[in-house]
């Protein structure tokens, strides 16, 4: 053998060896116990976990203050103090027309928060508008308030085709959405703002 020769066969058996040892390397990688088998059956059904709560970005629009949402069933929501003191509260949301809202005007009670007033709204084309929120003393002072808006997906809250639109309530998914006691689908959404 020519040293040409033996040096080019040396250079290649390495090679080769080291090739081999990388092969060797990743099957035994690969060696062990064997993944659980495909298990085909049906799963149970899911249960929806209670979804994050997800705090709107607010800010001023003149004298509205506004919150838009990224997640749940509202784009929107604007609450203004009208010329005579009472508060309004309106918005856009994903609830299919004639769906019913209810809003209420919250403060600390003893016993937590507690309902100063409410007022219902109904969505016709994607808006709603609360009548007045003016509580049995008189307009509040301006300052930092409480609002909350329930909408329960129950045979006694909504109308049939509201109910058929939105899946009983299934159809909408967030913060605030869980399952009432009864097994109704209720959507809350509670905000503090300055009014």
């Amino acid at each position: 053998m020519s040293p040409t020769f033996r040096r080019t066969y040396r250079r290649r058996s390495a090679a080769a060896c080291a090739l081999l040892a990388c092969a060797v390397a990743f099957a035994a990688a690969g060696c062990g116990e064997r993944p659980p088998a495909r298990d085909d059956s049906p799963s149970p059904p899911e249960v929806a976990a209670p979804s994050p709560t997800v705090k709107p970005d607010t800010s001023r629009d003149g004298a509205a203050f506004v919150a838009i949402y990224t997640a749940g069933p509202y784009d929107e929501l604007r609450m203004v103090r009208a010329t005579d003191g009472a508060l309004v509260v309106g918005g856009s949301t994903r609830f299919p027309d004639g769906t019913r809202i209810t809003v209420s005007l919250l403060r600390d009670g003893p016993r937590g928060l507690e309902a100063m007033t409410t007022s219902r709204a109904t969505v016709e084309l994607g808006q709603f508008m609360s009548g007045p929120l003016v509580p049995l003393a008189g307009p509040v002072p301006q300052g930092m308030y409480v609002i909350r808006l329930t909408t329960p997906f129950g045979e006694t809250d909504q109308a049939p085709e509201v109910l058929r639109a939105a899946d009983s309530g299934r159809r909408f998914e967030g913060s605030g959405t869980q399952a009432a006691p009864d097994g109704r689908i209720v959507h809350e959404t509670t905000l503090e703002a300055p009014l």
